[in-house]
């Protein structure tokens, strides 16, 4: 669950970096993401050690000793997959870093790129191959709603940090973010009806009634409320308040995608 939050978490940060208008943003922004995302990456990477198998769906029907093989053989393959683009991906974020210190935005954009194509890889194979009882656009859209989310949350607090040393930078990038969190919000929150709709909400025993309050009110509600806050903030330019209300946000945004996790891993559907 862990690693499968991470691989969540760096397709998240990959994707806001690449719609995001990464002209207005100044060299050394995108040389700390780096940072942060080679130390995702390699510690998605470290919890997929050699032999480590990845959940896949299982066939229907009578399950013979043939069948039973070939799936242990297509997990392992998928996480050999998905630790083999974490890898490369590291590699391709320690090049980012000295390319975004040299400034040379060029080739630190290519990393980008290829950063946000190898995440997204990553987080489509396991999207298409975890076991699961909706469709597979269910669960496509469930993982990358919520991947935007902590990734907007995240990114669109740490560029609030980095407009404490660059109080001058345009404040384009963090309106544009705001937008995002929201859209992504309700990018989850239609995911989020779809299964319900679709499997309907009984839960086998009020811990799960209770997660999947927590999942709302976290993922859902609170991005809602802290792109209201912050788009009201920004009106008068103030991005320290706009930061603090990112961070509060990202907290009660991990606890409700952990918590979806849980709800996810127990009743097989993707709320």
């Amino acid at each position: 669950m862990i690693a499968v939050f991470l691989l969540k978490l760096s397709a998240g940060i990959t994707m806001m970096w690449w719609l995001m208008p990464r002209k207005e943003v100044t060299d050394g922004f995108f040389r700390i993401q780096m940072r942060v995302l080679l130390g995702l990456t390699v510690l998605t990477a470290l919890s997929l050690a050699t032999g480590t198998t990845w959940p896949v769906a299982a066939a229907g029907g009578e399950m013979s000793e043939a069948v039973v093989t070939s799936s242990e053989a297509k997990a392992i393959s998928i996480a050999w997959w998905i630790r083999a683009l974490s890898i490369f991906a590291a590699a391709v974020c320690y090049a980012g870093t000295v390319f975004w210190a040299l400034g040379r935005r060029l080739p630190g954009n290519l990393c980008i790129h290829l950063l946000t194509a190898s995440c997204v890889s990553a987080l489509a194979l396991h999207s298409w191959n975890v076991p699961n009882t909706g469709s597979v656009g269910l669960q496509l859209l469930s993982d990358f709603s919520s991947a935007a989310v902590v990734g907007g949350v995240l990114t669109g607090m740490l560029l609030g940090h980095w407009y404490l040393t660059t109080p001058t930078m345009s404040t384009l990038p963090i309106w544009w973010f705001n937008k995002a969190i929201l859209t992504a919000a309700v990018l989850r929150l239609v995911a989020s009806i779809w299964a319900f709709a679709e499997f309907g909400g009984s839960f086998s025993d009020s811990t799960q009634q209770i997660w999947f309050g927590i999942r709302w009110l976290g993922g859902i509600v609170a991005p809602v409320i802290v792109a209201i806050l912050v788009w009201r903030v920004l009106k008068h330019r103030n991005t320290q308040s706009a930061t603090g209300i990112l961070f509060a946000g990202l907290i009660l945004a991990f606890m409700g995608e952990m918590t979806a996790a849980l709800l996810e891993r127990d009743t097989m559907i993707p709320f």
